[in-house]
């Protein structure tokens, strides 16, 4: 568990963001990856970086396949959940503003996280992930990630309440990111989150608001769908041109960030700040 706060004299409560690495990266590779520790000095929040250990996986991939480890109260799932409760019984941290991010490997644990801890997030942001449980076994597991499942929505939504079966209340609300040519993690993935989550949160698989070319940046589609109350439960972006990276910015300025590289490509759109400002923890300017 690596931490990054802001070490000031503020005694009011803040936000916190649980980030999780893919596979072969660590906690220090995705915190320069992310640019997500410079918009947490400049907005006073404070982010976990959770690690995984070569002894659990040789490629450093959360075992979001596992059931072991993907059961709620058990292997790398509770060692997430008992690293937050640290965090809060550590640091000023506002227990109505939890969020958690990830890519690849930490995408899909981050959807695990929030489907077995439901009352414990606000949002998630999931950069090229999959659906909770949508493979029966680790044998399945590149079969899913291709998109080449037999599932139902209904079943989607069953193995995420058997989590916790006397749970009432609303899942998190999720973005999710996905390159429309991303080989690792195909793109027909996103419609198992999709028919996941607006099922856990009654509402239509059909977009209720889709807009193009998003901020002027012709590659990038960002759909929203809304409950009945008007609610936004999950927001869709479909980037193309784009393989298994994240959207960067590169640049001093407070909506510019990250680092290029094999996971970063610069689009002139910073994924993490607009992560932020969705979350709704960016500091109102005056």
């Amino acid at each position: 568990m690596f931490v990054h706060t802001n070490e000031t004299k503020d005694t009011n409560k803040v936000p916190l963001v649980i980030v999780l690495h893919g596979c072969s990266e660590s906690a220090k590779g995705v915190s320069e990856l992310t640019g997500w520790n410079k918009l947490a000095d400049i907005n006073n929040f404070i982010v976990v970086y959770p690690q995984q250990k070569i002894a659990n996986n040789p490629n450093l991939c959360f075992n979001w396949f596992l059931k072991q480890d993907i059961d709620k109260g058990s292997g790398e799932c509770e060692s997430i959940y008992e690293m937050i409760s640290y965090a809060k019984k550590n640091y000023k941290i506002d227990t109505n503003n939890i969020y958690i991010t990830g890519l690849s490997a930490g995408a899909a644990m981050s959807v695990v996280m929030a489907s077995t801890h439901p009352q414990t997030f606000k949002m998630a942001a999931i950069f090229a992930g999959g659906a909770y449980k949508v493979n029966e076994d680790a044998t399945e597991s590149l079969k899913a990630m291709k998109g080449r499942v037999n599932i139902s929505q209904d079943e989607l939504i069953k193995r995420v309440r058997l989590q916790n079966p006397s749970y009432k209340g609303s899942y998190p609300a999720l973005i999710v990111y996905q390159g429309l040519k991303d080989p690792i993690v195909h793109r027909r993935s996103s419609k198992y989150i999709i028919q996941q989550w607006t099922g856990l949160n009654n509402c239509d698989t059909i977009p209720t608001k889709v807009e193009f070319n998003y901020l002027g940046v012709e590659d990038i589609k960002r759909s929203e769908f809304t409950n009945k109350t008007g609610k936004v439960v999950l927001t869709f972006y479909e980037i193309n041109n784009m393989g298994h990276r994240l959207l960067i910015k590169p640049g001093n300025k407070e909506d510019e960030g990250g680092k290029l590289g094999i996971f970063g490509i610069n689009k002139g759109f910073h994924s993490t700040y607009q992560t932020a400002k969705e979350f709704g923890i960016l500091k109102k300017k005056n």
